[in-house]
């Protein structure tokens, strides 16, 4: 039987390069055991990179200095998980495609919150609010349109002055298209608070 060599936590930290801190912390959220207090470096290489996320580069400035991806290099390159590994499953993202993700997230988050801005501020609404409005001006206008006929019929029977029928004509037409030009979007929450 093979001879286990056990580590102090600022052993482990000097092993694993990273700050005596950050081991305090992975054993203290359960991320790496330890055996009557000590660290078994093998098991502990493998449960840190089984239970830690990786983490993105502060900046592309920064990645691009360090000319290597961020936290591989301060860890031994057999502390990484190998995708060719068959216990390696494709759970885990290299810190790169971490990066990627992470800057994809961000981004829809910040496009999220310009929209909600905006609408807050009056100068976007929901494409169903204007759908919604324009439905009910429709249906108002087409409601008047077929009224029409039986509201000037009886006008129109015994009317011989081809000006006088031109004239109730073009009046209910304008009417009807009162009711489209009178329709109005509704605002915005920000335009709906200021409102009295």
């Amino acid at each position: 039987m093979a001879k286990v060599t056990l580590m102090t936590q600022a052993q482990y930290a000097e092993h694993r390069g990273v700050s005596r801190v950050a081991v305090h912390k992975a054993i203290k959220d359960e991320r790496i055991s330890t055996i009557d207090g000590k660290i078994d470096p093998a098991v502990a290489d493998i449960q840190w990179a089984a239970n830690s996320r990786a983490r993105a580069p502060s900046s592309p400035a920064a990645a691009a200095l360090s000319g290597a991806r961020p936290d591989t290099a301060s860890r031994p390159a057999a502390s990484a998980p190998d995708p060719g590994d068959p216990g390696y499953g494709g759970m885990f993202e290299s810190p790169d495609d971490y990066g990627v993700s992470r800057a994809r997230r961000e981004a829809a988050e910040a496009e999220l919150a310009e929209l909600k801005l905006a609408e807050q501020r009056g100068n976007l609404i929901q494409l169903k609010a204007v759908e919604a409005v324009w439905s009910n001006s429709c249906a108002s206008m087409r409601e008047h349109l077929l009224q029409i006929r039986a509201r000037l019929a009886p006008l129109l029977a015994n009317e011989a002055d081809v000006f006088k029928v031109e004239q109730l004509l073009e009046a209910e037409h304008n009417a009807a298209l009162q009711l489209l030009a009178g329709s109005t979007p509704p605002a915005g929450k920000a335009t709906e608070a200021a409102a009295p």
